[in-house]
């Protein structure tokens, strides 16, 4: 469906479209000097705009990545810490169990703290009886 009398839709915002009608030339006898037109304007601005954007968004990539560049090697960091108290927890837990051990145990209270092994039949175990006033 064809509108008679429609324009072209101009453009939004500073991408607009050059307008199809141009002023007639004037005639001076004078050089002219031509002024930057409204739509060189336009066009200047657009393209100053878009550096702009495609500067911005090249800062924030730039930004951006080396955050997570710095994240990167702040995990790494922390990873070897924890792969260094893990190896020390090991170490502390193989020393906890050899301390444990009966054998250990025995050298160093007969080393140590100088303890004798007395023979078993000498050894006589109390009875414990119950208080009957606790039972109450």
């Amino acid at each position: 469906m064809a509108i008679i009398g429609a324009r072209p839709a101009t453009g939004i915002g500073v991408l607009r479209r050059r307008s199809r009608l141009r002023p007639a030339p004037r005639a001076s006898s004078r050089p002219r000097r031509l002024p930057r037109s409204r739509e060189a304007f336009n066009s200047l601005s657009a393209v100053l705009v878009a550096i702009a954007a495609a500067v911005g968004v090249g800062l924030f990539y730039l930004s951006q990545s080396t955050h997570v560049s710095a994240i990167g090697y702040q995990i790494d960091r922390l990873q070897a810490q924890v792969d260094l108290l893990r190896a020390e927890e090991q170490s502390l837990t193989l020393q906890i169990g050899e301390a444990r051990s009966p054998s250990t145990i025995e050298a160093k209270a007969k080393g140590d703290l100088n303890f004798v092994v007395i023979d078993p039949h000498l050894v006589q175990f109390a009875i414990r009886t119950i208080d009957p006033r606790i039972l109450k």
